[in-house]
């Protein structure tokens, strides 16, 4: 009877719409104990990936340590099916995060079979939810060596499929540059529209060793008669730009307003130098309530923060202006060698599905000295700018040196400190960061229409190319600064020098 019972739950759980009747499903089954077992373990046999993440639900709820016993031996279980030795696998290592060693992978005699049932989950995941394969990447990068290249000779048994014309517009931006090669190469050779989207934005997206592989995949695709249209016009996105801050970080927000409909698409990327792009999120089906409001360009708007924190500015520009503030911040990441976060890489083809935004003109060495002689002795009286609030030398010598320093002391002394600190401290590499970022705040002072601070930091940016930074009156202001709060700080009972 409570075999019967139990199978009756099963069915009911299969049969399950939404996520909360799933979840309650798996719990009533759950509440059987260890007589779930082998009801559990014959239901392996399925291709489902509904079915199998309502078994993943239900191992979560059972003894951990006897399910796990039960599903190793069930992938050691020659006789099973490989089908069902493969979704005992999943269940172990997604549900279970339980890493599954050599030994077991082993004994499944099919690894292509298991490829192609991961891709199909992945697919089906995506069906829910596109940003499923951030996670499903970052679970692959527990797996072995292999994994990835299964995946690769597995794909294109499985196209045409979009979801996983974005698995292969992932691999083409990680770090295997094989991988990478096979990806680009692969969505070359799929003739849809889908495809040459993806190789556009990756014409854009890729470091410069890989880019021109995608430009001529594109060419490709477009030569043999494939057309592409971004399902929304470049005309319905918006941006909104934070002013750089004091660690050198810069919000953008990418609105994007469908004249169709009333809901908005509100995509974040987060930058930081030197670094270059550190993060992004989105969020999607804003209602008019709750999307950003909508600035002109050049206009700021000012957000209230909770507590007393500082107004946050928010500066209203042309999508074509926020996406050359991430292409520079794109170009730090490849100097620096890091790879693109998982969530930029996923999102970035929002962006670049139109293709590159026209190259930017360098400032020019006669303008920055000219710049230099009007403003030079003005340059610190920056950081009276709203804009600039909040900048100031972040570094634990300062920490050292307010205790030695100390509470009373004089004028000279402190100024001599601050030289000291700039002299000993402040070398090329913060030079070239402040430089950078003191650029970037010139370009969002000009959109915000006040072209005389603009100038003051193009000067501050000249001064700092033209002078060591004992002498640059800019980074002897950033340091005082830093100084007088590091010994506030210590005051108040805080080192950073101990801080995690």
């Amino acid at each position: 009877m409570e075999r019967r019972a139990l199978e009756a739950a099963f069915d009911a759980l299969a049969a399950a719409t939404t996520s909360a009747e799933m979840a309650n499903c798996a719990q009533i089954v759950a509440d059987h104990g260890s007589a779930v077992l082998p009801v559990l373990l014959a239901r392996l046999n399925t291709e489902d990936p509904k079915v199998r993440g309502g078994l993943g639900l239900v191992v979560q709820r059972l003894d951990r340590e006897l399910v796990t016993t039960a599903l190793k031996a069930a992938i050691r279980a020659r006789e099973r099916s490989d089908q069902a030795r493969v979704t005992a696998l999943t269940l172990l290592e997604r549900f279970l995060d339980e890493p599954a060693d050599e030994g077991l992978l082993g004994t499944i005699q099919n690894p292509a079979g298991i490829a192609r049932q991961s891709l199909r989950e992945l697919s089906a995941a995506m069906s829910q939810s596109p940003a499923a394969i951030v996670e499903y990447l970052t679970q692959l990068t527990q797996q072995p060596p292999d994994a990835p290249g299964l995946l690769m000779q597995a794909l294109p048994g499985l196209l045409p499929d979009p979801h996983l014309i974005t698995l292969l517009r992932m691999f083409a931006q990680g770090e295997d540059a094989r991988l990478a090669q096979q990806a680009i190469e692969l969505l070359g050779r799929t003739r849809l529209p889908e495809a040459l989207l993806a190789l556009t934005s990756l014409a854009v997206t890729l470091p410069p060793d890989r880019a021109p592989a995608a430009e001529r995949g594109a060419r490709k695709l477009r030569f043999s008669g494939v057309q592409a249209t971004p399902e929304t016009a470049p005309a319905a996105w918006q941006t909104l730009l934070s002013p750089v801050d004091g660690t050198g970080a810069q919000a953008i927000w990418f609105i994007c307003r469908p004249t169709e409909t009333k809901h908005a698409t509100a995509i974040s990327v987060f930058t930081q130098d030197p670094a270059g792009i550190v993060a992004a999120a989105q969020t999607g089906d804003l209602s008019e309530a709750d999307a950003p409001p909508a600035v002109p360009e050049g206009e700021i708007l000012s957000v209230p923060q909770p507590g007393d924190r500082r107004p946050l500015m928010l500066l209203g520009a042309s999508f074509d202006v926020g996406r050359q503030i991430v292409y520079r911040a794109q170009q730090q990441n490849w100097v620096a060698g890091h790879t693109l976060p998982l969530s930029y890489r996923f999102l970035n083809t929002l962006l670049w599905q139109y293709g590159p935004v026209a190259a930017e003109a360098d400032v020019q060495e006669d303008v920055e000295a000219d710049l230099l002689v009007r403003h030079g002795d003005l340059t610190a009286t920056l950081l009276d700018h709203p804009a600039f609030a909040g900048w100031f030398w972040h570094a634990t010598a300062l920490y050292d040196a307010a205790e030695k320093l100390g509470p009373h002391h004089t004028r000279t002394a402190r100024a001599e400190t601050v030289a000291d600190l700039a002299r000993r401290y402040f070398g090329p590499a913060d030079a070239a960061s402040y430089r950078r970022r003191l650029l970037v705040m010139a370009q969002w002072l000009q959109l915000a229409r006040q072209p005389a601070v603009a100038e003051l930091a193009q000067a501050a940016a000249a001064q700092l190319a033209a002078n060591p930074p004992a002498e640059t009156l800019l980074v002897r202001r950033l340091i005082g600064i830093g100084l007088d709060i590091a010994a506030l700080n210590l005051r108040s009972g805080f080192d950073q020098r101990r801080a995690v």
